[in-house]
This record gives structure tokens, C-alpha cells and sequence, in this order.
């Protein structure tokens, strides 16, 4: 059977930096398989992670099982009939449902195929006093699907916020570790489902999707000014942006929520240079591409 497991988490919790964690503890003899969604057009993650001993497979455009689930079928399918791997990590969108598709997973069809194992949910504690967080839909459904959760970016947390992840852990009933920079160890994501009975919280319910995402292309041949482009993005406080975009100082991934966002140089080139934004209000994207493109340098 193949050992399967879903990371879920709220936008900006740091999925693909434990992605990236887990996959430099694969076993060499071991293929493994990461299918990833990204809530925006095109998806930046299989870019972010770039890692050529595993399979990336990735499904953009929404939800994995309420916009696009014979996408995700599909998808799931052919990883199975033509990798043939040894473990599957699925990585649903920040705003995905989780529980839809550990639902899924357990259709007849994957009952002797796949094996669930402990879906991990990963918590930004300093998120735990905020409302827009805590009662938000969403938020609320990957708390009640984990198995486990994992409080990630401690060192950004207070005390107080991680007494506050202390108290989650009691009131679910979950097991839970503390972590930084997605460290997490491949024997927590081993760990078999416990089987309880999902504690569900009455969830506030929202008219539509709370949500706006936009993707921005750019040019190899327009060079942004690094230091003005972060200054810039920081200003439109953002719920999310990944990017990779050709600087003045050599291409650059980009990657943050609201006020913290950071970077690091890439290889990645041409095709890659984009922008993909996430907002929690309707943005003027015209305006957005214009002001991002003012701050290029144009080469011949």
C-alpha cells in the first residue's frame, strides 16, 4: 500500500518550507510523490520546492475537492498507475478543505491501495488571538480533520501565543508539537490516523470566498529593484504572496504574509517570473502590474 498523508494549513503557515523539510529525509530507495494545489491560476509551489529526486504533480485553480475535484482524481490517479510510489504528500491549498479530501482518500476505490496516515495540520500560534483567523470557515475545518497539530514558527511566538496552542491542543483533544522553520520529522508524519471521532466547532458561515488572487507576469528582460519591490509589497499587506522574479541582484523567490516576507536566490528563470497574490479584499490589479513594473530595469 502506499503510505499517504495530507499537510494542511491557514495561508502562510509554512506547508511548502515542511514539504521541503520532509523531503530531505526520503530514503534513497524510496520514490515518493508530492501533489500540490494552489489556490491562484498557475501555482508557484512545484517552483518553490525544485526538487528533482521526487515527483511533483500539481493541480492549480481552486480547492483540490470543491473547484476541481475530477482534477484532483485524475491527478491522484495517474500518480498511481504510472509512479507507482511509495508515499504520496498532499499539500492542499491555504484555503482548501481538508476533511473533503481526506474523504476522498477513503473512497472504496483507494481502500487497498492507499494507507492514511496522520494528517497534519500547521498552526501559526500568533494567529490563535485573531479572529479573521479562529472563526473563519476554513480555519476551522483544518483544525478539526488533524491528527496532529504542529505550531510552526515558534520563535516568532510569544509565550502567551503558545499557551494559547496549549489550550487548542486540550480543547481537540490532539496530540501537538512545537516547531520552527517547518522542522518537522518524518517518524510525526508516519504516525497512523488515531480514528476519533472529529470534534466539530459550529463554524461561522460566509456568503462567497473571503478571498481574491491575482497573478502578475514578468519579463526576463526587466530586472525589479528588489529593495523597492519588497518595500511595495509589504504596503498592500497581502494574506499571501509567492513570486519568483528576475532582480538586480540575480533571480529571486519570494515568499511572505502580510509584513514578513523573505528571500532567496533561485535558479529558476524565464517561464517562472511571476507574481501570485492573495488578498483579503478586491485589489485593482491593473494598478498593482503597473506599479511592479515601474520599479524594472529594462535590458537589451
Amino acid at each position: 500500500m502506499i503510505h499517504t498523508h495530507v499537510i494542511t494549513g491557514f495561508l502562510g503557515t509554512g506547508k511548502t518550507t515542511t514539504l521541503q523539510y520532509l523531503l530531505k529525509q526520503k530514503p534513497a530507495h524510496e520514490k515518493w510523490v508530492v501533489l500540490l494545489n494552489e489556490f491562484g491560476k498557475t501555482g508557484l509551489d512545484s517552483d518553490l520546492l525544485n526538487n528533482k529526486e521526487v515527483v511533483v504533480s500539481q493541480v492549480a485553480g481552486g480547492c483540490l475537492c470543491c473547484a476541481t475535484p475530477l482534477l484532483f482524481q485524475t491527478a491522484l490517479n495517474k500518480i498511481i498507475r504510472f509512479e507507482k510510489p511509495q508515499r504520496i504528500l498532499i499539500e492542499p491549498s491555504g484555503l482548501g478543505h481538508p476533511d473533503k479530501i481526506v474523504e476522498l482518500l477513503k473512497q472504496d476505490q483507494y481502500q487497498k491501495i492507499l494507507k492514511i496516515e496522520a494528517v497534519l495540520t500547521l498552526i501559526d500560534a500568533r494567529h490563535l488571538s485573531d479572529k479573521r483567523y479562529r472563526e473563519h470557515d476554513i480555519y476551522q475545518r483544518q483544525l478539526a480533520v488533524a491528527d496532529i497539530f504542529v505550531a510552526n514558527k515558534t520563535e516568532l511566538a510569544t509565550a502567551q501565543q503558545l499557551a494559547e496552542f496549549e489550550k487548542l491542543l486540550d480543547k481537540y483533544q490532539r496530540p501537538g508539537i512545537q516547531v520552527n522553520q517547518g522542522q518537522v520529522n518524518l517518524e510525526t508524519l508516519k504516525k497512523t490516523t488515531h480514528n476519533k471521532p472529529r470534534l466539530v466547532i459550529n463554524a461561522i458561515s460566509q456568503e462567497g470566498h473571503p478571498f481574491f488572487t491575482y497573478t502578475v507576469d514578468l519579463k526576463d528582460n526587466q530586472l525589479v529593484n528588489l529593495t523597492k519591490l519588497l518595500a511595495y509589497l509589504v504596503s498592500l499587506d497581502l494574506a499571501r504572496v509567492k513570486a519568483v522574479v528576475p532582480t538586480t541582484e540575480g533571480a529571486m523567490l519570494v515568499n511572505g504574509v502580510k509584513q514578513e516576507i523573505t528571500t532567496q536566490p533561485t535558479k529558476l528563470v524565464a517561464d517562472n517570473f511571476r507574481l501570485e497574490i492573495i488578498s483579503a479584499k478586491e485589489m485593482d490589479i491593473a494598478s498593482v502590474a503597473d506599479t511592479i513594473h515601474s520599479l524594472t530595469e529594462e535590458i537589451h
